[in-house]
C-alpha cells in the first residue's frame, strides 16, 4: 500500500512465501495466499486509520474475484 499525496511510501509489507519454500507446502500455517496477504495488509493500514479512497493492486488481483469481493466490502 502507498499513500497517495506529494510522497509515496510503503504503509506496510509482507513477505510472501512460496509453498515450496515450506516444510508442509501450501498445508504448512505460515502459508498465506497472496490474495489473503492483500487484504490483510489493507486491513491493518485502515486500522491505523488511513484513507481508503484508493488501493492500488497488480493486474493479478483484479481477476480474482474473492479478493475484489472483500475489498468492495470493505467500502
Amino acid at each position: 500500500m502507498r499513500y497517495d499525496g506529494k510522497k509515496s511510501f510503503p504503509l506496510d509489507i509482507e513477505l510472501y512465501q512460496h509453498s515450496s519454500s515450506l516444510p508442509e507446502g501450501k498445508n504448512d500455517k505460515l502459508f498465506q495466499k497472496k490474495p489473503d496477504i492483500g487484504i490483510e495488509l489493507i486491513d491493518r493500514s485502515l486500522s491505523r486509520g488511513h484513507s481508503q479512497e484508493k488501493v492500488l493492486i497488480d493486474a493479478g488481483y483484479g481477476n480474482n474475484t474473492r479478493f475484489m469481493n472483500q475489498l468492495e466490502e470493505k467500502e
